[in-house]
């Protein structure tokens, strides 16, 4: 009888701390987001670490990018992690899946990102004016090793895109990684006041892009924008080239 009751103590113990973890708090997973998120906050967070929200995503500046939501398979409690989440705001939406193949590779697929580009913060001093317009992102496939993109298959289109007072129309990426190196192809959408073509490659090792942009038709100010950034050809389309790391090291050697 005592080897009964011991049994069904500790049978009750293990049903217990399994309800525990079945139903655990949100707040478990808080912490854990907020490092990935290199610097948001999670606010109003509730439901379970398995199917949880944020009410609300903050910056560091206080403001609010939207609703998050996410769900953690329970295949996580057998090794094999796997995560889904979606952000919904007024300027920005994203949802992607994510398998944690191992500690170092994380798989992400069905990916999209959609935003006003004003409101991600990027630093565009360079492009002399801030940007403007849409940016949309499809991503069908990448595969991480710690932040590097080992393989890509994704494509973005900026529309209504404009630096400053400047309007540019449409521009579009698309972009294929293997082996941890990132090749790209922009063009314009075809009918904006701004044509160009040009290719971009990424590696550990470096980047590069060259690009020729020239506008579509007579638009002197446009023309004159495209000369701060590079040097014009024969054809008068301005060459816009720039590299860095080893790749800028192998260019200089040739040069």
């Amino acid at each position: 009888m005592k080897r009964l009751g011991t049994v069904l103590i500790v049978l009750g113990a293990l049903l217990l701390l399994a309800l525990l973890v079945w139903y655990l708090p949100a707040q478990w997973m808080q912490s854990r987001l907020e490092a990935r998120l290199h610097g948001l906050r999670l606010d109003q967070v509730g439901g379970t670490l398995w199917e949880g929200h944020a009410g609300q995503v903050l910056t560091t500046d206080g403001r609010n990018l939207g609703r998050l939501e996410w769900q953690l398979s329970r295949r996580a409690l057998w090794g094999d992690t796997r995560f889904s989440a979606g952000l919904e705001g007024p300027q920005l939406s994203f949802h992607g899946d994510m398998h944690q193949l191992d500690k170092q590779r994380a798989e992400w697929s069905q990916v999209h990102l959609r935003g006003d580009i004003a409101s991600l913060g990027l630093h565009t001093e360079w492009l002399g004016g801030g940007l403007h317009g849409q940016l949309n992102i499809e991503i069908a496939h990448v595969l991480l090793q710690g932040r590097w993109p080992l393989e890509l298959d994704g494509s973005a289109r900026w529309s209504d895109a404009a630096a400053g007072a400047l309007a540019l129309g449409e521009i579009q990426l698309q972009a294929q990684g293997r082996a941890g190196v990132i090749q790209g192809e922009l063009q314009d959408g075809g009918n904006g006041p701004l044509q160009l073509n040009g290719q971009l490659g990424l590696s550990p090792l470096g980047w590069r892009y060259s690009v020729n942009a020239k506008p579509r038709g007579a638009n002197p100010a446009l023309q004159r924008w495209l000369l701060g950034l590079g040097r014009a050809g024969a054809d008068g389309a301005v060459q816009i080239k720039g590299s860095g790391g080893l790749a800028k090291a192998a260019g200089d050697k040739k040069a």
